[in-house]
Formats: structure tokens, C-alpha cells, sequence
């Protein structure tokens, strides 16, 4: 199975969001030691793009984090997909990112599943078409 071909299971909507962020984070690690060894680890361009990504990881495991209490919690449905989206958005943005900075900064470009069978541009239409015009999404039991 690939990415095109692998359904997201549905009672473990978050695990597109678990398996991009552990992507995410095993990529910069390696991108980390690949640059501390070409020894550009003073320039500030180098600098800044560490902080970046590792901001979007943060931001999304602490969205990831937020879905799973709101998915154990068994709030609203509607809130429990908007923040499963949100999860999902946000750690395809870290791994695509931290993928980009590899080979800017590497010249090296690693082969990862993503999220090309999940439609992302969907996910910021439920969220933004919610929070602006209060429509609910699908239930948590159909988007996923």
C-alpha cells in the first residue's frame, strides 16, 4: 500500500496526523546531523529555518494533541472534526516543510508517503466555512 491506496482507518482518524508529524520530526533529525556536519550551522538563514520548522512541528503536535482530547472526550462533533482537520492540515504543513528545507539545505531528498491521497484544501474550506459562517462539517464519523 501507498499513500494513494491506504484509507485513513475510521475508528483512528488521527493516524494520517500521528504517522506526518513522526515523519516530520525523523526528517528534521536527519537534516539536522547532515547539516551540522557540512559545518553551516553559524549562517543565519540556516539558523532561522531550524526555528521555523521546528515551530510548525510544535504547533503540530500541540494540535494533534488537542484533536486526541477532544476525540477521547467525546465533545461536539462538529468541533472533534474541525479539530481532527486542523491536526491533519498542520502536520502535512511541518512535513512538507521540513521536506523543502532537507534539500534546500542538503541538496538530498527523501522519499516520504504524504498526504496525497487526503485533500487538503478541503480540510481549510470545513474549517474556515465553520468558524466564518457557523456551517457544521460532516460528522467526525464521515469526514474521516
Amino acid at each position: 500500500m501507498n499513500a494513494l491506496t491506504q484509507p485513513i482507518v475510521a475508528d483512528q482518524p488521527l493516524a494520517k496526523s500521528q504517522h506526518d508529524l513522526h515523519n516530520a520530526r525523523s526528517l528534521l533529525d536527519a537534516t539536522l546531523r547532515i547539516v551540522r556536519q557540512q559545518e553551516t550551522t553559524n549562517d543565519p538563514y540556516v539558523i532561522s529555518r531550524f526555528g521555523d520548522l521546528h515551530i510548525r512541528i510544535e504547533v503540530a503536535a500541540a494540535l494533534l494533541e488537542r484533536a486526541e482530547d477532544f476525540f477521547n472526550s467525546h465533545q461536539d462533533d462538529t468541533e472533534i472534526s474541525v479539530a481532527i482537520a486542523e491536526s491533519h492540515l498542520a502536520s502535512a504543513d511541518a512535513l512538507n516543510a521540513v521536506s523543502n528545507a532537507e534539500f534546500e539545505l542538503t541538496g538530498q531528498r527523501t522519499v516520504l508517503h504524504g498526504s496525497l491521497h487526503d485533500p487538503l484544501r478541503w480540510k481549510l474550506h470545513l474549517i474556515g466555512n465553520f468558524r466564518l459562517n457557523g456551517i457544521h462539517p460532516p460528522s467526525v464519523r464521515s469526514v474521516v
